[in-house]
């Protein structure tokens, strides 16, 4: 049966700038400021080397499954359930796991939305030169002030969203893609020039030693789940994201090649941030262990000169609009293909829905503070619900059906048409990596964001 209002298939241009979109999608303000963080904390290059180990053994294997299943079925992420477990028992229980990524998804980005605003807000400040602060005290009073401002915020929480619609609605090819491509290539010179300055400036050196230096002893078992869970969020592989932009590659795109150039740019990236950042930001392990809203009160009086600040906060900004980008996409081909709408009709309604529940969350540091449900505002409730619960629950489920569930005959098809002895040996390996590594490491994941750690730390304390 044909729907006249379905949207059409839609492809990227070229694999080259599915990987660039990809890459810009999934490098979020997490990765500006916590993996520094966490490597200053944990033992430099001991934690990275774990890191890494994830990456490899966790994320690889996740990330292209999630290729694999995607790709040629012009589909939202329901969908690609459905046409993977149609005939498996318990089907309506993993569609309906779909469906709580989606919602994963759009509390995380209601309350990303938040951050978004306060980057966007932030970087005209450094612009304009209005952010020139003489203490941390006052760089802090004034950022509270403003969270706490919703009149102030709105404006800026509305036109992020507007921002998403506009770059949604007009398509694949010409929002999307044009867009997160001008973006990607504005974000990587600015990051470029930035790493010139710590350079220049001569901090580079000494804060690169500093991050990277090796101390076995500071990693300890959080460190190790932190590494973990730092993988994990870093490559957006329990959000959706990564299915509903390979649902528009073409069915023969190799999952493990394109994966693989994702995952490295992105951690190239991430590693140059950690760098900039520990450059401009002396100690930079005590100054961000609150939480992404430091970067607020920390960078306006440490980061010297101002334009170089500017520089920072437009990158921010940038970043918030990339992630943005991509949760966006996810949700608006969620509601084009469950709702049979044009793609104009998906973006607006998700964008009045994000604008809502973004306002809500933007209200809970003002009119609505005093709203709190077990000591958490409601924007702290969107948050722990989609990043801590839902999206690693919903992670381990795509790890499980597919290293488990589905049959090995047909993901051996789909891996390599033509059964060839060099594809059958390379599907054996990642296959593996699924049924074991990657979903032991999913469960610590899983374990740690429920407070399983602090749980036997607390029973086990002297």
């Amino acid at each position: 049966m044909a729907f006249p209002n379905r949207p059409l298939p839609q492809l990227w241009s070229s694999s080259a700038r599915f990987v660039i979109v990809c890459t810009a999608a999934i490098v979020s303000l997490g990765d500006f400021w916590r993996l520094p963080y966490l490597l200053s904390t944990y033992g430099g290059s001991a934690f990275l080397l774990v890191y890494v180990l994830a990456l490899v053994l966790m994320g690889m294997p996740v990330f292209s499954a999630q290729v694999l299943m995607a790709r040629g079925t012009h589909t939202d992420l329901p969908g690609v359930v459905a046409l993977w477990t149609r005939d498996k028992p318990h089907s309506r229980l993993w569609t309906a796991g779909a469906y709580a990524t989606l919602l994963g998804a759009l509390l995380l980005l209601a309350a990303y939305a938040v951050i978004a605003s306060w980057s966007l807000a932030y970087s005209m400040r450094a612009v304009f030169g209005s952010l020139d602060t003489v203490s941390m005290t006052q760089s802090a009073r004034q950022f509270v002030a403003f969270a706490r401002d919703g009149e102030r915020g709105l404006g800026w929480l509305l036109l992020f969203v507007l921002l998403l619609v506009a770059t949604t609605a007009r398509g694949l090819q010409r929002g999307t893609e044009a867009v997160m491509r001008t973006l990607a290539a504005c974000m990587l010179g600015l990051l470029m020039l930035l790493l010139i300055v710590a350079i220049w400036q001569g901090p580079a050196a000494g804060a690169a030693g500093h991050l990277f230096n090796f101390d076995l002893g500071a990693l300890g078992a959080r460190g190790a789940l932190e590494a973990l869970y730092q993988a994990f969020f870093s490559l957006s592989l329990g959000t959706g994201v990564i299915v509903a932009l390979a649902s528009h590659l073409p069915a023969q795109a190799t999952a493990v090649r394109l994966s693989a150039m994702v995952i490295v740019a992105s951690q190239i990236i991430t590693l140059a941030f950690a760098v900039v950042l520990a450059s401009l930001v002396p100690g930079i392990g005590d100054e961000f262990s609150a939480g992404v809203q430091r970067i607020f009160e920390v960078l306006p009086p440490s980061v010297q000169p101002a334009w170089t600040m500017a520089l920072l906060f437009v990158l921010l900004a940038m970043i918030s609009m990339t992630t943005g980008i991509g949760l966006f996409e996810l949700l608006v081909q969620a509601v084009a293909h469950r709702a049979r709408v044009p793609r104009l009709r998906a973006s607006v309604y998700t964008g009045v829905v994000v604008a809502a529940l973004g306002l809500a969350a933007q209200n809970a540091f003002g009119v609505l503070s005093g709203w709190r449900v077990f000591g958490y505002n409601l924007f702290d409730w969107f948050s722990l619900v989609s990043a801590r619960w839902l999206i690693p629950i919903t992670g381990l489920m795509l790890c499980v059906l597919v290293g488990r569930v589905l049959a090995r005959r047909r993901l051996i098809a789909a891996w390599s048409p033509q059964r060839d002895a060099a594809g059958t040996a390379t599907f054996a390996i990642w296959h593996g990596l699924l049924r074991y590594p990657a979903r032991i490491a999913l469960i610590a994941v899983v374990a740690y964001a429920f407070g399983v750690l602090e749980l036997i730390e607390s029973i086990w304390k002297p």
